[in-house]
């Protein structure tokens, strides 16, 4: 029986000093990642509302995905392209590893960086999507009765 559980690696947060399963601080050693700077955190239901509100900034917006042949290449990319501006997606897909990264498109630039790195880490490009976001907002005034 095999269980399988989504993790994401994020940025630790300043005193954060929690304990990685042993397996996963190898695995990032490994890609020459250092622990110390990321934890696992599980990709959960609940973290629809934090991903919609990441992406929920009007504007423009690219996600760029990339095959890796080795988790080791795509945690590599993620550290070095994870930053306050972009986040990232990854999965266990039977050829390697997608990971999509996400930013907001300032006139290409994020995408070309995106490109940049993944290709010199040996990923397969798997395509390019860009979304213009428009938030609308709705108010309600409700006058009191009178009286």
């Amino acid at each position: 029986m095999s269980i399988s559980k989504k993790l994401r690696l994020i940025p630790r947060a300043p005193g954060d000093t929690t304990a990685l399963d042993p397996a996963i601080a190898d695995a990032m050693r490994t890609a020459g990642i250092d622990p110390a700077k990321f934890t696992a955190a599980p990709f959960e239901s609940g973290d629809v509302e934090e991903a919609i509100a990441a992406i929920a900034k009007a504007g423009g917006h690219v996600e760029h995905t990339f095959l890796f042949p080795t988790l080791n290449g795509a945690f590599s990319a993620m550290e070095k392209l994870l930053d306050e501006r972009a986040s990232a997606r990854i999965s266990k897909a039977p050829d390697g590893w997608l990971v999509v990264f996400d930013a907001a498109d300032e006139h290409g630039a994020a995408d070309e960086r995106f490109a940049s790195v993944a290709r010199s880490l040996g990923a397969h490009d798997r395509g390019v999507a860009k979304m213009n976001v428009t938030v609308n907002r709705s108010v309600t005034v409700k006058k009191a009765p009178p009286g």
